[in-house]
């Protein structure tokens, strides 16, 4: 790798395309200051992850993630599968947000606009974080976030807010909830293992939270902190009857859950669920492990990825 060199990789898909019109200002902001930029597509078909890691294995560092949260997860699967697979040094993270949600970018305090996130990797101020790596679903070899994991609700509205294609925003959500409340899912009797601790429930709402917002606007995990060395779960102790779905997805916007009765709040290293009766929704960062699966185990790895902030 060259001294002074940037690796971006940019999702052309991102935000319904739009992404890609931003091509010429990010090579143009981040060369501003003398660095050589190297800008790679991602493919339809061919996400970010392989491009990643190859750049890892190359020496490249810092690796930007130019698009949304599905991005990012992507970049940070491909540096952090170099990183414990092949034992290199980590290279730093950057991300310019420039997708729908960018859930983890708000959480960082990465600004949305583009001319300030160039900004803010070329000041080069960094932020170690934790990530966590769960296995289970489609990904029995692991896959890894940086930001969260949903189990039930949370990944099912989110699954099928994505089927709105000319609706964006808050609506589209409205619109899941309104689907779920047609065809009601029933809770899953689970065994929850949190660190030491056995819990047995039946359950239909499971947070681990590394960062504080999902699903573009949903504060699942109000006070979870990057760096502090745990996630914070934030689950239903209860089963949500469904006349109360609406009112208690409401909370959500402005993280009161953890204030209700029905909701626990526990800070911990490790998770394992495993249902007795039906199939769990899963996604991590917005993507998807499983539409359904009957158990899986989740671990922190504690300050694992530098992160420009």
């Amino acid at each position: 790798m060259q001294e002074n060199e940037l690796f971006v990789i940019l999702n052309p898909h991102a935000d319904k395309g739009r992404a890609k019109k931003q091509e010429r200002m990010i090579q143009t902001l981040l060369s501003s200051e003398g660095a050589k930029v190297i800008l790679t597509y991602t493919k339809a078909g061919e996400g970010a992850q392989n491009l990643a890691y190859e750049a890892a294995m190359a020496g490249r560092n810092p690796i930007i993630a130019a698009g949304g949260d599905g991005t990012v997860n992507e970049v940070a699967n491909g540096i952090l599968k170099a990183v414990t697979k092949e034992g290199i040094r980590c290279p730093v993270m950057g991300v310019i947000p420039i997708g729908r949600g960018n859930d983890f970018a708000w959480g960082m305090g990465i600004p949305k606009d583009v001319t300030k996130a160039c900004s803010t990797i070329l000041a080069g101020r960094t932020r170690t974080i934790d990530v966590g790596v769960t296995y289970g679903g489609n990904y029995p070899e692991g896959r890894f976030f940086v930001n969260g994991q949903g189990v039930g609700f949370e990944p099912l509205v989110n699954f099928l807010a994505s089927d709105f294609k000319h609706v964006t925003g808050t609506l589209s959500y409205v619109l899941a909830l309104i689907r779920i409340l047609i065809n009601y899912p029933a809770p899953y009797s689970v065994k929850l293992t949190l660190d030491d601790e056995v819990i047995n429930l039946k359950t239909q709402q499971l947070s681990i939270c590394n960062g504080r917002r999902m699903g573009s606007a949903f504060l699942m995990g109000p006070d979870a902190i990057f760096d502090d060395g745990y996630f914070d779960v934030v689950y239903a102790n209860t089963p949500v009857q469904s006349y109360k779905l609406v009112p208690i997805a409401l909370t959500f916007f402005k993280g009161t859950q953890v204030k209700l009765k029905q909701f626990s709040v526990k800070r911990v290293k490790y998770v394992k669920m495993t249902s007795s009766d039906n199939l769990m929704p899963i996604h991590v960062d917005g993507e998807e492990i499983s539409l359904g699966c009957m158990d899986f185990t989740t671990q922190l790895l504690a300050s694992a990825l530098p992160v420009f902030c």
